[in-house]
């Protein structure tokens, strides 16, 4: 009888075992497919990413144009209102000379 008592308590032990290593093995799987949901959702998010900062580099791009046309606007009107329109287009053409010669003398 003592046999059979200890072959008993070897199995229920085993089958305890068994049982961890399941449960063990189940949260295993549950990992591995919450890591693949994780990585799926990060490729999502990083290509999100790199379109909103292409859409913010053209967007950037075309502030910094508009705000160029303000400027060249401003000073425009500022030029016709002091000095009149004629003098206002010579005063622009010796200024577009004379970045015209930084240009060149920066390019060499």
């Amino acid at each position: 009888m003592s046999i059979f008592v200890s072959e008993l308590k070897f199995l229920s032990h085993m089958a305890n075992e068994q049982l961890l290593i399941s449960g063990i093995e189940y949260k295993i799987r549950k990992l591995i497919e919450i890591n693949e949901a994780l990585s799926n959702e990060n490729k999502v998010l990083k290509q999100k990413v790199s379109e909103l900062t292409d859409k913010v580099n053209i967007l950037t791009g075309s502030l910094l144009e508009e705000e160029n046309k303000k400027i060249k606007l401003s000073l425009a009107n500022t030029l016709e209102y002091k000095i009149g329109v004629e003098k206002g287009k010579e005063k622009l053409d010796e200024l577009i000379e004379e970045i015209d010669k930084c240009i060149n003398v920066l390019s060499d």
